[in-house]
């Protein structure tokens, strides 16, 4: 693991998760180095990993957004509003769950209406040059 990780979380659309990634990563790329507010590598992100299954994240969300047991909350693959899965992604963060960890990407599903659906993306890579 590389001593100085930075951690990463951003929206972005795109037809397919790995390809709103990439987009926004190039655009990232893009942008001029600040060392007062120093940003993590998205390039040295090797893999996207989708969240999809709710009933999956019990232990980490405690039933949070199980359907069967809060007929509010989302289903199985069904969009997040953007304050729960920043909430969630922050549990999956804490914990050092799989999608998360040095050199990955998660990406939970905000909004599916529309040509291009939008995901949070969130993990950990290395501070950029």
């Amino acid at each position: 693991m590389h001593p100085f990780p930075m951690l990463f979380r951003f929206i972005a659309s795109g037809a397919t998760p790995e390809n709103a990634f990439a987009l926004y990563a190039a655009a990232d790329r893009e942008l001029p180095v600040d060392l007062f507010s120093p940003r993590a590598d998205l390039t040295k992100v090797d893999r996207v990993t989708v969240v999809r299954e709710r009933a999956a994240l019990d232990a980490v969300a405690a039933g949070y957004f199980n359907a069967s047991h809060d007929p509010s909350s989302p289903g199985d693959g069904e969009p997040l509003n953007e304050d729960d899965a920043e909430w969630l992604a922050d549990r999956l963060i804490e914990d050092d769950a799989p999608c998360v960890r040095l050199g990955g990407a998660g990406a939970l599903l905000l909004d599916d209406a529309g040509p291009e659906p939008s995901w949070l993306f969130f993990g950990w890579s290395t501070r950029a040059e």
